[in-house]
């Protein structure tokens, strides 16, 4: 069974074309976000580290302040040690941890959030914040003619977006705007198969527009329910 140093060292060893010291920073980001490196882990000296690695002692170094600067760990005369949950929390952006999340916590997360951004909207979007809403709905239905499906995801995520804008508030927008890249990349692979992206846009366009309708009646639990099922149903 590996360990969260070995898994590093084979990452080096596989990827020498990439900056060193960028590479050390992310993938031990990514080992303590997952909690292989569990808080309170003190790492290697670094001249014990680098010989494991067999990397330069400027390359740790430079990983090292980076994940200070992010929040990760803190150096002190004792070692390098990784800092509690609740400090990196307050000092990473959500969109690091969004990135490295598995499916299954990625979805349990955008259904919570986008669940009740829904239902907020329908609670406060203005009748022009509805109407671009109904904009954006319209241009998914011409490229179903048009079959321009490449723009398929990015009106996708616009549509997502502007329902977290009009929720009016700040912290559901930054939230939104942490996951609207990774939420985009899963449209785009639910339409990558040419086979069946027609019935996909078709359930897509369904599926909007019960959101849509709910807002446009002020219906708070409709929305809310026509969102889940639509990111339950297609994850897009």
């Amino acid at each position: 069974m590996s360990t969260p140093l070995s898994q590093l060292q084979d990452l080096l060893n596989t990827r020498p074309h990439k900056n060193m010291s960028d590479m050390v920073y992310e993938k031990i980001s990514q080992l303590i976000q997952s909690g292989e490196f569990p808080e309170g882990y003190v790492f290697p000296n670094e001249a014990v580290l680098c010989e494991q690695l067999s990397i330069g002692r400027s390359t740790i170094r430079e990983a090292y302040k980076a994940l200070e600067l992010a929040g990760y760990v803190t150096r002190t005369k004792r070692g390098t040690m990784v800092n509690s949950t609740s400090t990196i929390l307050e000092a990473t952006p959500l969109k690091a941890f969004v990135c490295n999340a598995d499916e299954e916590s990625f979805l349990e997360f955008r259904l919570m959030l986008e669940g009740q951004t829904a239902a907020l909207a329908a609670e406060r979007a203005t009748p022009d914040e509805i109407q671009e809403l109904r904009k954006l709905h319209t241009e998914l239905v011409e490229i179903r003619f048009s079959r321009d499906y490449e723009q398929v995801a990015p009106l996708d995520r616009k549509f997502h977006n502007s329902i977290a804008a009009y929720t009016h508030n700040p912290l559901m927008i930054a939230s939104m705007t942490a996951i609207a890249e990774t939420c985009e990349m899963q449209t785009k692979e639910a339409f990558s198969d040419n086979d069946s992206v027609l019935d996909s846009l078709d359930h897509l366009i369904s599926m909007h527009q019960g959101i849509l309708d709910a807002i446009r009646n002020q219906s708070p639990s409709e929305a809310m329910t026509s969102m889940l099922n639509h990111i339950a149903g297609i994850g897009g």
